[in-house]
């Protein structure tokens, strides 16, 4: 896998039917419990919260699909005593839907927005900018313009996890996505993904285009990396 292989993914297609792509939502929600690409995230919000005494942490979710990481953060905030308030947009109206029914079910307040991340900047200001599995879907190009209105908008962290690049990586998915989904349309994105990420090396060439304060990319089984990218508060 020495290139990016960029075909559409079927989750993308804006005619997808709707019981299908609730059902991929939700495959994706077990497989994201599986990774705990929550808890990654949680990690270095509460860096955050530690620095920020004297009102809630304002994050906003990317691409948020079925609002599963924010659902999970706010549950997060609520037990280890953090004060978070999560937006989270997406351009989707059918994940947007499903997303205000999983917020609604879990008793959770997240603020949910459609909004074009590749058309239009993020409208407000936030302490945290991050995405979860999002950019591979991207040209490098596209994905450059994302990261500069993430960090644009942050005052103090962007923050992306995503799947790296390797064959290993591509039959992990393979096996977890048929393991952790009855989906049909996990079953071809999940690979397709791993084919159209980033490899370390790649990302961290786009990072550096960015002038953050600092940033670091640390690898994290299973299949991704974590990118934090740190902004002078």
């Amino acid at each position: 896998m020495q290139e990016r292989v960029l075909i559409p993914e079927q989750m993308d297609d804006p005619d997808l039917d709707r019981h299908a792509h609730e059902l991929a939502l939700r495959g994706l929600q077990r497989i994201n419990a599986w990774t705990r690409n929550a808890a990654l995230a949680w990690k270095y919000i509460a860096k955050v919260g530690s620095e920020i005494r004297e009102r809630p942490v304002r994050v906003l979710d990317v691409a948020t699909g079925s609002a599963d990481i924010p659902i999970a953060l706010m549950k997060m905030s609520a037990s280890r005593g953090v004060g978070l308030e999560v937006d989270a947009c997406d351009i989707s109206d059918q994940a947007l839907a499903v997303a205000a029914e999983n917020c609604s079910a879990a008793n959770v307040a997240v603020r949910l927005f459609r909004h074009d991340i590749l058309r239009d900047d993020v409208p407000k200001r936030y302490d945290v900018i991050m995405c979860s599995q999002f950019l591979h879907h991207l040209t490098s190009k596209d994905a450059a313009s994302v990261l500069r209105k993430m960090k644009s908008a942050s005052t103090h962290r962007v923050l992306v996890v995503d799947l790296e690049r390797s064959r290993l990586n591509w039959l992990q998915v393979w096996f977890a996505t048929r393991v952790l989904s009855r989906s049909k349309v996990v079953h071809f994105d999940g690979p397709q993904s791993v084919r159209a990420a980033f490899t370390v090396s790649e990302f961290r060439t786009l990072a550096q285009e960015l002038d953050f304060a600092s940033f670091a990319i640390h690898k994290k089984w299973p299949c991704r990396f974590v990118m934090v990218g740190e902004l002078d508060a």
